[in-house]
């Protein structure tokens, strides 16, 4: 059964730097995501709907979910709204592979290291590792899912033990790596964290959110239903898939106007189960499809 609660409505302690002569990247698409310089919450991204309305859900998730989130899935789910508010959960606390959504708490330590390394955004674009500087590798792991690059980060954030010790001052103990584990409440916690810049300075803040919110080819799929579905909002997200074993998932921040919503959603198929990658794939895709039409706005 999905719970839900609505409101009234190994490495190295050093690692060999060198200098690449990567450009810095033209200027991206989406709109910045403000942030405070004192790292209090930042001010609400601007509207871009009509100045006296204001987005709401029509229909309730669980009503939403029966619709679009098919069985014979395990599924690990959170979606709360900008207050904090669970909308709709599912084994929120348990354990799962989470695919490509854990690169997003790796590229916060790497970024975290290196901002108390005393290196600036624009560093970024100079100061790297394995021959690449960390703007290209970042890239690479956040937007194109590189694996190549994902592993040199990682191996940067585990020096010193500062990847496991950050993670656990952020509060993501369940983010593991050998395995890679998380679970729907620490991916969460990593959004909120993103969302409001507690943890991060808001230059590295905005670099982060601006990679999750780049256009790639695949972002019609999963959640990104949104896109087309809501293309006065803006939709910040880190897909995860795996064929072995069948994973798929999404993570992201949806922002309408003044109103923010959080979403975790991944699936795997149930034990003895014949659900497929693509029937998963298509029963999240159409339960955003559905979220995207319960999304009015009140004179």
């Amino acid at each position: 059964m999905l719970v839900f609660l609505l409101s009234a409505c190994q490495g190295s302690s050093e690692t060999d730097i060198t200098i690449t002569d990567n450009p810095e990247p033209t200027q991206k698409d989406i709109s910045p995501i403000p942030t405070s310089e004192s790292q209090e919450a930042p001010v609400d991204t601007p509207a871009t709907i009509p100045p006296h309305s204001e987005p709401t859900i029509a229909a309730a998730p669980e009503t939403l979910s029966d619709k679009a989130l098919i069985e014979g899935v395990d599924w690990f789910l959170l979606i709360e709204d900008q207050s904090g508010e669970v909308l709709l959960a599912k084994n929120e606390n348990e354990s799962f592979q989470p695919a490509s959504m854990i690169k997003i708490p790796t590229a916060m330590v790497v970024l975290k290291i290196l901002e108390e390394q005393g290196k600036t955004v624009n560093d970024l674009y100079s100061y790297g590792i394995s021959g690449r500087n960390f703007a290209d590798l970042l890239e690479a792991m956040v937007v194109r899912s590189e694996e190549d690059a994902t592993d040199a980060l990682e191996f940067f954030a585990r020096g010193d033990d500062r990847l496991r010790k950050t993670l656990d001052e952020w509060g993501l103990q369940q983010t593991t790596f050998d395995p890679r584990r998380s679970t729907a409440v620490n991916l969460m916690t990593s959004l909120r964290l993103l969302k409001n810049g507690s943890v991060l300075r808001p230059e590295y803040n905005r670099f982060l959110l601006d990679l999750m919110g780049k256009y790639t080819e695949n972002d019609e799929t999963l959640l990104g239903k949104f896109n087309n579905a809501l293309p006065e909002c803006q939709f910040l997200n880190k897909r995860g898939t795996l064929l072995n074993p069948t994973i798929a998932a999404d993570m992201g921040i949806l922002i309408c106007g003044k109103q923010t919503w959080f979403f975790v959603i991944t699936g795997t198929p149930a034990a003895y189960s014949s659900v497929t990658f693509e029937d998963i794939q298509a029963s999240i895709e159409a339960f955003a499809i559905y979220f995207s039409e319960s999304i009015t706005s009140l004179p």
